[in-house]
């Protein structure tokens, strides 16, 4: 009973932590490859550019809320049949890594003439996808960022 006990914890930690890293490890598949264009900032670039937001509410809610490690951007134009099967195929392992985080929630969705662009907070940070007749835009912003988070620098904002 014992070494079943243990090997069901072990199993759960094992999908834990691979649910974990989906999004970091689909962006990182694709960072090297070189139809892709992929830009990646530290934490410590992020929090400086933060820093000047004059919004007293909107900083507190950064230093309080948001712990982040860093933003990657990766970016396909599609310029070939090739290239549009892998925007579907990224699109695809995308839709599959947030099925399976239990913490995923679509916070804002916008649709206009064909370019879909979806904002979600996930386990590991916040993720923008955009879409549009020839192009595929995957920002993650890993850290800490839970949707009530999102939401209150949101209506803050709005405030404003």
């Amino acid at each position: 009973m014992k070494k079943t006990t243990i090997f069901i914890v072990t199993l759960l930690i094992m999908a834990i932590t691979a649910q974990a890293q989906g999004i970091e490890k689909l962006v990182s598949k694709y960072s090297n490859d070189k139809r892709f264009t992929y830009v990646a900032l530290s934490a410590d670039l992020i929090q400086f550019g933060l820093s000047f937001i004059d919004d007293v509410d909107i900083n507190k809610i950064i230093k309080d809320d948001l712990k982040l490690k860093g933003l990657k951007l990766l970016t396909l134009e599609s310029e070939s049949e090739a290239d549009e099967k892998m925007i579907e195929l990224i699109t695809d392992e995308l839709d599959d890594v947030l099925k399976k985080d239990s913490k995923s929630e679509t916070v804002i969705e916008t649709r206009e003439k064909g370019d879909v662009t979806k904002v979600y907070a996930t386990s590991e940070g916040l993720l923008i996808v955009t879409r549009e007749s020839k192009e595929l835009s995957v920002i993650f912003l890993a850290g800490e960022l839970s949707a009530q988070a999102i939401k209150k620098i949101i209506s803050q904002a709005r405030k404003k």
